[in-house]
């Protein structure tokens, strides 16, 4: 009976042993691989201070990553106004994101608004060892001046089979 009770109590402590250590070592396996994935899709908002067309926008980011660098394009979308544009940037220590957008693939806007290329630094959120949340802030200009700055919170879209 002894030895019974004994051995159950060993198989829980292995069992809780396991449990614990087997999302560190997710992560240890993603770092010792290399630098963390952030390719795909991303999407959520982009908010804009006071004194921009909305506050609020859809927004949608499409990241391919080779290395530290990454390029793609974004998609801001308003009511029937929208932005299509590359950028690119790098990713620095694996939780900080650095974008700029850099050209006009496609646009549809009022006559009185330009597009505005943005530049953001995100901080990027991880569980299980994958990415799954970036927010940060972002700034910008126009051809005519600054644009009104805000925040982007976005969230990774996992492909479906």
């Amino acid at each position: 009976m002894y030895l019974a009770i004994m051995v159950g109590n060993m198989i829980k402590y292995i069992l809780i042993t396991v449990l614990f250590f087997i999302p560190f070592i997710n992560v240890a396996a993603q770092s010792e691989s290399g630098k963390p994935n952030i390719s795909g899709q991303w999407l959520g908002t982009i908010t804009q201070n006071e004194g921009g067309y909305a506050s609020s926008y859809e927004f949608e980011i499409y990241i391919s990553q080779t290395g530290n660098r990454i390029s793609g394009r974004s998609y801001s979308k308003v009511d029937d106004l929208y932005t299509i544009l590359e950028l690119r940037g790098e990713l620095k220590s694996g939780t900080l994101l650095f974008f700029e957008e850099t050209k006009i693939v496609d646009v549809k806007l009022l006559e009185d608004l330009d597009a505005c290329f943005k530049k953001a630094q995100m901080t990027i959120s991880y569980m299980n060892g994958k990415p799954y949340k970036m927010k940060g802030f972002w700034t910008g200009k126009t051809e005519t001046g600054d644009c009104i700055p805000g925040e982007i919170s976005l969230f990774k879209i996992v492909p479906r089979a």
